[in-house]
């Protein structure tokens, strides 16, 4: 495996791929407010001529926050197929993952000062689920509330867990 270097761009030079399947629309919005809090941490990879293989979503992101200058990979090494089958399985092996909710919720409970929903946790979302309770995360007296342990049944799998 060759070893890759993160090169700065203009964002005008860098090309989105044209028969790119995956809609990015509504994530759009998310990755500004990462960008915006987190800083710009994952490289736009693309290939040899400019056209972006994985990270649409950013560049369009980078276009809205009027960045001049982005962080890419360029993957020199890979042939046109394999370029587009990384395109396509980078994109498809998130859909295996899952959440791990009681982890889910301890991590969402020791963040206090980031606005989550920004970044597309709605905390709602979950409790409509059953499988957290937002109370729990939003209240201002998480102590108290992290002192009465409470039982919740993932929906997925009927495990039970303490939170």
């Amino acid at each position: 495996m060759n070893k890759r270097e993160v090169v700065y761009l203009n964002l005008e030079d860098i090309k989105p791929y044209a028969n790119n399947p995956r809609n990015n629309e509504y994530a759009v919005e998310k990755v500004v407010n990462s960008i915006k809090k987190f800083g710009f941490n994952n490289p736009i990879t693309i290939d040899k001529n400019n056209i972006i293989v994985t990270g649409h979503t950013r560049y369009e992101a980078s276009k809205i926050l009027d960045l001049k200058q982005v962080p890419c990979m360029v993957l020199e090494d890979l042939t046109d197929e394999e370029i587009r089958a990384y395109r396509l399985a980078d994109n498809k092996v998130g859909e295996f993952s899952d959440w791990e909710f009681d982890k889910l919720t301890k991590e969402l409970a020791e963040i206090e000062n980031i606005d989550m929903s920004n970044l597309g946790f709605n905390i709602h979302m979950f409790e409509d689920l059953g499988v957290i309770d937002a109370d729990f995360i939003l209240d201002e007296e998480l102590e108290e509330k992290e002192k009465k342990a409470k039982i919740v049944k993932c929906p997925h799998c009927n495990e039970e867990f303490e939170v």
